[in-house]
């Protein structure tokens, strides 16, 4: 039983360090680590898992009936395995950015700016028509060179946009 309780807080040791390399990182784990017949914790913390194995070696120690006491043995046995491999080999679950829903995002956002732009191609066109009304031509030259400027943007977004949506 002490062997087993250096493994453990030598595993909880190397949970602790991995959790605050990952906060100094600003990595967050996802949540599902373990499969939920392996582990019923779901956390994005390395030490949460150790303090379920904890709970289930105590289970164990106080177990009286051998079948119970076999299946509890065994569950610990898998529990150690899988926290000693995921800890020891940097392969855990690391939550990465979904590309969709960056994509989604991006596209939302350009969506946004193509509707602001469109707004300001309007606001142009009642400028350039107010500057013709009061026979301002150097005005009305002005604000069409503005549209000219702003249509290109908008062509641009739009082509960005088309290309985005197509996946390219």
């Amino acid at each position: 039983m002490q062997q087993l309780d250096n493994i453990v807080t030598r595993l909880e040791q190397q949970a602790q360090q991995f959790d605050a390399e990952n906060r100094k990182r600003q990595r967050k784990l996802r949540e599902q680590w373990f499969s939920q017949s392996l582990f019923h914790s779901r956390s994005n913390l390395a030490v949460d898992y150790v303090q379920e194995l904890k709970q289930l070696i105590a289970k164990l120690s106080d177990a009286n009936r051998p079948e119970v006491r076999n299946f509890l043995a065994e569950q610990v046995s898998q529990q150690l395995m899988a926290l000693t491999t995921a800890l020891n080999g940097s392969s855990l679950p690391v939550e990465k950015k979904d590309k969709r829903l960056v994509q989604q995002s991006r596209l939302a956002q350009m969506h946004q700016q193509l509707a602001t732009y469109r707004g300001y191609e309007q606001r142009l066109l009642i400028n350039i028509e107010n500057c013709r009304r009061q026979h301002d031509s150097i005005g009305a030259q002005q604000q069409e060179k503005r549209l000219n400027r702003c249509q290109q943007a908008l062509a641009t977004l739009e082509a960005s946009i088309q290309q985005l949506e197509e996946g390219r």
